[in-house]
């Protein structure tokens, strides 16, 4: 009995011994988790991190390589819940605002991820990715400004950046805000960057088109073409050009035609199809095409309008009146309003003239001294 009692008692200290050996410590997990990171084995490196945190609630570290590793297993939840914490412990840790920020981001939470890049930025304001992604974000909710200022921060930063991406934005921002010259300079290092991009040389080709360039705007949307016969946004810039660079509204016309042939509802290439129409005087012409673009978007208001004027030229005053009330119905301009008036003075209902020159007076636009012009003809 007691040999026995003595070899269980040894096996039991051996087993003890063996488990104490075996047993690993908060910082051997974490370390764990970081070379698992190295090799890209996020699911196991996370796993390896939980294990820190359960062995050491208050490891900052393990707290924020969780909250990382979730972020690139897209868990962005689970991110927020570790990064919050790590953000408690890490106060001062610029890099725990950026990841905090992107996890919000990812989970449409724009405001507070703006919040989150903002501070990482005071904390340390060398630290490029939070410009790059506050560019990003204003990029997509239209503030150009915001936009190109956050890019400029980051490629001040990172001059030798390799994302072309960033340069298209900002050249597409810098477009938006009429600084075409700067568009110029960004696009053309997207497509130095990236030069088989039809978006790329699609955008360079449009600044050249803003800059009334129209050789260099047909050289790229064809050099886009070639790449993509199918690009729209190639087929449709050609006809751009001709339309109104060089005034050419049948050429302009049969290059929409194109678009059409491939997508029959497009809507720019329709609603300039029957723009040119119009300018030609062609408007029977014109109202197929213009009515399909309602069809597609019965928001269009420009559409409503040339639709309107069509009716006006051909003295059908009331038809056109009812297609500029339609217009009306989602935004006045002074253009419906100027071609309203005209139209009343077509019917001459001098007092219903009258009222659109006082819209266009609220407006400031100088439709309104030329209106009152025709009224006072009456």
């Amino acid at each position: 009995m007691r040999k026995i009692l003595f070899v269980t008692a040894g096996c039991l200290l051996l087993a003890s011994t063996s488990s104490a050996q075996t047993a690993k410590t908060a910082i051997q997990y974490y370390d764990q988790g970081i070379k698992l990171l190295d090799t890209e084995k996020y699911t196991e490196a996370l796993a390896a991190f939980k294990n820190a945190i359960a062995k050491n609630p208050g490891y900052k570290e393990a707290l924020y390589s969780a909250g990382w590793t979730s972020n690139e297993l897209k868990k962005y939840t689970d991110a927020v819940t570790y990064l919050e914490k790590a953000k408690t412990l890490w106060p001062n840790e610029a890099k725990v605002y950026l990841e905090l920020g992107y996890a919000n981001e990812m989970l449409k939470k724009k405001t507070i991820a703006i919040d989150y890049y903002n501070k990482c930025i005071t904390i340390n304001d060398e630290y490029a990715l939070a410009y790059k992604y506050l560019g990003l974000l204003y990029y997509d909710d239209f503030n150009n400004e915001k936009a190109v200022e956050n890019f400029e921060y980051y490629l001040e930063l990172v001059p030798d950046t390799k994302d072309d991406n960033v340069y298209y934005k900002k050249g597409v921002a810098e477009n938006d805000l009429g600084k075409y010259n700067a568009a110029l300079a960004s696009v053309k290092k997207a497509v130095e960057l990236k030069p088989g991009s039809t978006r790329n040389i699609n955008e360079l080709a449009y600044t050249h088109y803003l800059l009334e360039n129209e050789a260099e705007a047909l050289l790229n949307f064809d050099k886009a073409l070639s790449i993509d016969p199918k690009s729209l946004t190639a087929l449709n810039g050609r006809a751009d050009v001709y339309r109104k660079l060089k005034k050419d509204a049948a050429a302009a016309i049969k290059l929409y035609a194109k678009t059409l042939e491939l997508d029959p509802k497009n809507k720019k290439a329709n609603y300039w199809t029957g723009w040119c129409y119009n300018e030609m005087e062609r408007y029977n012409d014109a109202v197929p095409f213009l009515k399909k673009v309602i069809e597609v978007d019965d928001q269009y208001v420009s559409a409503y309008t040339e639709l309107g004027y069509c009716d006006y030229a051909l003295k059908n005053y009331d038809d056109a009146l009812y297609y500029f009330k339609k217009a009306f119905a989602i935004e006045k301009t002074a253009l419906n309003l100027y071609y309203t008036g005209l139209c009343y003075i077509g019917k001459k209902q001098k007092t219903e003239a009258a009222k659109m020159v006082l819209e266009l007076k609220a407006m400031n636009s100088d439709y309104a001294g030329k209106l009152q012009e025709k009224i006072d003809k009456l």
